[in-house]
């Protein structure tokens, strides 16, 4: 019969390590992916095109961005499977 370990391992750190100076962390790297993945930017992005392009009027606030985003998203799926 094989030994069993009784060895508790170390805890995990929950805390970002420290970044260097002038390059993003790999946890801020990883959530800024993870929010493109999953759409959480693209309010972010659209006030970034809104300023870049000049469009005329004011920006749209959040809520009305995310009802007309979901409404875009009902009326063209593009490659959803559903």
């Amino acid at each position: 019969m094989a030994a069993v370990s009784t060895t508790v391992p170390e805890p995990v750190s929950t805390t970002a390590p420290e970044p260097v100076e002038g390059t993003p962390s790999r946890w801020r790297r990883a959530l800024r992916f993870a929010n493109g993945v999953l759409g959480a930017d693209k309010y972010e992005r659209y006030l970034a095109w809104h300023r870049t392009t000049a469009q005329p009027g004011e920006a749209m606030d959040r809520k009305e961005f995310w009802r007309h985003e979901y409404h875009r998203q009902e009326h063209n799926p593009g490659s959803r499977c559903c």
